[in-house]
Parts: C-alpha cells; sequence; structure tokens
C-alpha cells in the first residue's frame, strides 16, 4: 500500500489556512518580541564563541560552572538586547512595522 502526498493540495491547505493580513500589530509587543529574538541570538554567539576558549587550568569545571556560565550569557543577552545590543532587533522591528 502505498500513500502518496500530493504537494499541490498541501500548498493549497497551508495557503487557505494562513491568515492573509493581521489586523491591529502592537508596536510595543513587536519591539519585545524583537529583543528577545536578538537576545537569543545573542546567546548563541557568546556560547559559540566560549567553544573556542581552551579548557584546563588549576581547578577542573564541572557542571556547575557550566551551567552559571549559560545563566550569566543568557542574562548578558537580555540585558545587551534591551539596550539596543547588536541592532538586530531595531531591524527586525523597522521590517515588521513596515509590513503592516
Amino acid at each position: 500500500m502505498e500513500n502518496k502526498i500530493d504537494p499541490q493540495q498541501l500548498l493549497s491547505q497551508a495557503l487557505a489556512e494562513t491568515p492573509k493580513k493581521v489586523p491591529g500589530r502592537d508596536p510595543q509587543k513587536l519591539k519585545v518580541a524583537a529583543q528577545q529574538f536578538e537576545a537569543v541570538f545573542v546567546q548563541q554567539i557568546f556560547k559559540e564563541m566560549r567553544k573556542t576558549v581552551p579548557e584546563g587550568g588549576l581547578i577542573p569545571r564541572g557542571n556547575a560552572d557550566d551551567m552559571y556560565t549559560q545563566l550569566q550569557d543568557m542574562e548578558a543577552a537580555k540585558v545587551m538586547a534591551e539596550r539596543g545590543g547588536i541592532g538586530l532587533a531595531e531591524l527586525m522591528l523597522q521590517d515588521l512595522l513596515k509590513q503592516n
């Protein structure tokens, strides 16, 4: 028994279910969402940068150290995004408000 999926049918269903226009976008909510996205993005950058630092030293690192570092990076990224960050949130907000 062979199940065939018709891509045209899936596309037409997806387009029918997608709202055509989102009425009344709240700029404040969009700003918060853009800042949250930027915070996640910056946190990921921090995580990748930390991978380049060689391990070692006098005291071996454990799981608690790694967890603390992740929480510290998360908070730093959040504060950074709220204060302007790298400008990604502002660009996203401008683009989202243009689409409205």
